[in-house]
Formats: structure tokens, sequence, C-alpha cells
């Protein structure tokens, strides 16, 4: 049975927020204070978008525009993708993947509370299969008759032999 992995649960990026109007230099420097690169967009309580640290460099830095006079509705981009934080990580891959891009805005009831990228997806991923590859497979209890004293329990193989509990014990210190 497959285990079953929540977005939530994979959750590293919170929620950063600024206005439309905001300006550019004023998001980055919301960005550079919470360490994260992508910051979603309201105007009172609505998503309107979200604006990444990729558009503050290529729709202002590099084409010499004034961070200080850009306001975040010029550049942000309109209706993100979202997902609810309560879907499970494959619906997660398989949105990025139909839509082509590399992050998702987390909503839980359509409030936003993070982001989730596809590097967290693949971590997460990583992370669960190399925890199932360590769970150790339990050898089965074999149940039968003693072959040194002839009682009915759980056998061990121990030198050739299919023994109880104590001749175990006994044939391991010899």
């Amino acid at each position: 049975m497959r285990a079953r992995i929540t977005v939530e649960q994979v959750l590293r990026r919170k929620a950063v927020v600024v206005k439309p109007t905001d300006t550019v230099d004023k998001a980055a420097k919301v960005l550079a204070r919470a360490k994260v690169g992508s910051a979603v967009v309201m105007k009172g309580e609505d998503i309107v978008g979200i604006v990444t640290d990729r558009d503050i460099l290529d729709k202002v830095v590099a084409v010499g525009k004034n961070p200080k006079e850009v306001k975040i509705e010029e550049i942000m981009s309109k209706n993100p993708v979202k997902i609810e934080y309560d879907y499970e990580i494959q619906d997660a891959i398989d949105l990025m993947m139909d839509k082509g891009i590399r992050r998702l805005l987390v909503t839980k009831l359509g409030r936003p509370v993070g982001f989730i990228t596809a590097a967290d997806l693949l971590a997460a991923l990583a992370n669960f299969n190399s925890r199932e590859e360590e769970e150790e497979v339990e050898e089965p209890e074999v149940y039968g008759f003693c072959e040194v004293c002839g009682q009915y329990g759980t056998l061990f193989e121990i030198k050739g032999k299919w023994v109880c509990e104590s001749c175990k014990d006994l044939l391991e210190e010899q």
C-alpha cells in the first residue's frame, strides 16, 4: 500500500504577501528579509497573482527599470496555479507537469499558506523512498516441532536444525 504524503507535509516556504500597488523595491526587500523567492500578491482578501525573484530580475533589473518606480501589478503573474494543502504530492506533481511550472501556491480553504516547488517534491519523494528501503523486512515466524527436544513452538534455524528458543540458546553456546 502506498503511503499518503500530502502537500502540507512537505511545505517548506511560508506565504509572504505583498500588494499589487507595492513597488518592486519594497517587494524585493520583503522577499530578502523572509529569505524566499516568491510572494503572493493580494488585493484585500483576494489572491490576484504571484511575484518571484525571477520576475524582478527579468522584468525590472535586466531591462534597466527603476525598482522604486515599478509596481508589482506591472510584473506579477496573474491567476497563479494553486493547490490545496491536503492534496497528495502526486497531484502537485501532475499539476506542475500539466501547467509546465516549477512552483505552486499552496492554499488552505482558499487562503495562501505557502509555496511548494518541484525541488521540494523531488526531495520528499527521495526521502520517502530511502525510508521505505531502510525498513527491514521481517522474516516470517516458523512454527513446528523442535528437532532437539520435540517441543512445539516458534522455530529458529541454527546449524542446519530447526530448534525452539531454549535449544537455540544451547546450540549457540556450543
